[in-house]
């Protein structure tokens, strides 16, 4: 089982993405939630969790001078874990954080909010 963290601060997105994950058991994702971002790091730390999803909407995370160290941290603290952050496509400056994240190692994907629940397990499934 692929132990699936989402960091998110929307606690109805959270729940109904860890909803949506475990009507597919076949996936093997155990969905963990971790509904305060300024808890994450040790939470994502003592789940022992192998991908994490950030949902950079939430405030404490969605400016690069905040993203990019949370994101060196997770990779610090559980360097065989992979980051996958998701994001709002309608943001010019999300979108070109998420990509830069991505191009500097700081994630290893992106997922915009508007895909579908089947990419987004399929990408999910991949890493």
């Amino acid at each position: 089982m692929k132990r699936i963290g989402l960091i998110s601060s929307s606690r109805v997105f959270a729940q109904s993405f860890a909803e949506a994950m475990e009507a597919r058991p076949e996936l093997g994702f155990t969905p963990l939630l971790l509904l305060n971002p300024r808890q994450a790091l040790l939470d994502a730390e003592l789940m022992e969790l192998d991908l994490v999803v950030l949902d950079i909407a939430a405030e404490s995370v969605k400016k690069s001078e905040l993203l990019l160290p949370f994101c060196r941290e997770i990779r610090k603290r559980l360097p065989n874990c992979r980051i996958v952050l998701l994001a709002f496509q309608d943001d010019k400056e999300v979108r070109e954080l998420v990509r830069n994240a991505v191009k500097g190692n700081d994630a290893d994907d992106f997922v915009f909010y508007d895909t579908s629940l089947e990419y987004m397990f399929a990408k999910l499934a991949s890493l």
